[in-house]
């Protein structure tokens, strides 16, 4: 026997699963036919009551954590009043001294507070409706038999799959949560996101819906806004500047000015529960070639400048027209006259209805016409 039939015959008597070049066949990747699912809805009247029990336990588990989410967003709405017992025991122990808070003050803070509270009760609310929509629904295919292990597994498999290509989608979800911790903004502010501004309406852990002021509906993405402007925020400013002429007398413009919004709060008493402050008129802001510039600001309630100063414009344009208090003319305009009219104009801003011809017994006779013979033309 030669050295190659040798060692053919110990070849062939050598176990073949235990030879080191065998390889176990990979399993085949089983497709479910009608027959399992034949076998996994067998018996489904038997397992209603369990699927009412996951039912009725994921509806109290929802109720319970809704609970406490209004819990915790009442507690931020709350705060810590400072008249609470153990709040000013806490304080003493700790040695903190806490200045006189204004009373305009503590009201902006506590309706931001309110505000951010309801936006984070509506975005804990939604991700807690869809984690116990996700649970109920695998609860129930595990109580139905179906094997839900390979399914997670592919679900996982799917989600790294997803996270690489979806990139954007996991910036603007840590972006809202980031925006939401750090208290940006919230609804009912009037915001500047850079790409858009307005009203905020809706704030998601994904985009950020705005109302423009010409009603345009704005989504914007959190992971795209790189700046906030809030102009809402605890409080807002008035702030109106005015040009004057050169030989303007400067107090009395001041005087005028700070006049126009008293006047608009005697007129008006929601310009005047809308301030929070006494106006000012710091002095000359500016010296132009043609005009001196003058500024008022005053502090009011958030979201309420532009109505505001809307009314304190028109109390300006009424109280410089009596006080003789003439603004500056651009240096490209010509002045023919500057002598006051003898006789106001007369503007007329309603239209006049069409006259038509009536008879002795007032009955419309018809228009006039140039045709006096008859022919159809104009004599």
């Amino acid at each position: 026997m030669t050295n190659l039939d040798i060692v053919f015959a110990f070849n062939s008597s050598a176990d073949p699963s235990t030879s080191p070049t065998a390889s176990p066949s990979p399993s085949p990747i089983s497709v479910p036919d009608s027959e399992d699912i034949g076998q996994w809805l067998d018996g489904v009247e038997q397992r209603v009551p369990s699927l009412l029990a996951v039912v009725v336990i994921a509806f109290v588990i929802w109720l319970v954590f809704r609970y406490a989410i209004k819990l915790f967003t009442r507690s931020i709405e709350r705060g810590a009043p400072m008249s609470d017992p153990k709040t000013v025991a806490a304080l003493k122990k700790a040695k903190i001294r806490l200045p006189q808070q204004d009373e305009v003050d503590a009201r902006l803070e506590a309706e931001r507070r309110r505000q951010r509270a309801h936006t984070l009760q509506r975005v804990l609310n939604s991700a807690l409706t869809l984690v116990i929509v996700i649970i109920v629904l695998i609860t129930i295919l595990g109580v139905l038999g179906l094997p839900v292990g390979p399914m997670l597994a592919s679900a996982g498999i799917l989600g790294v799959a997803l996270g690489f290509g979806a990139q954007s989608l996991v910036k603007d979800l840590l972006a809202g949560i980031f925006m939401l911790i750090e208290d940006q903004y919230g609804v009912g502010d009037v915001v500047d996101l850079g790409a858009a501004a307005g009203a905020v309406e809706e704030v998601g852990l994904r985009s950020t819906r705005l109302r423009a002021l010409d009603g345009t509906v704005w989504y914007v993405p959190n992971g795209e806004i790189t700046r906030v402007g809030n102009m809402t925020r605890l409080w807002s400013r008035v702030m109106v500047e005015v040009r004057f002429a050169y030989d303007t007398d400067i107090e009395a413009a001041r005087e005028a000015m700070i006049d126009a919004v008293k006047a608009a709060a005697e007129e008006s008493d929601e310009v005047k529960s809308a301030l929070l402050g006494e106006p000012e008129v710091a002095g000359i802001e500016s010296l132009e070639y043609n005009a001196i510039m003058l500024r008022l600001m005053c502090q009011v309630n958030p979201a309420m400048q532009w109505d505001v100063q809307r009314e304190i414009r028109r109390e300006m344009r009424r109280i410089f027209g009596e006080r003789n208090i003439r603004l500056a003319v651009p240096g490209d305009a010509m002045v023919i006259d500057e002598k006051p009219a003898k006789r106001a104009p007369r503007i007329r801003d309603r239209r006049r209805p069409h006259e038509q011809p009536v008879d002795d017994d007032g009955s419309p006779l018809p228009p006039a016409s140039d045709d006096l013979d008859g022919d159809g033309e104009a004599d």
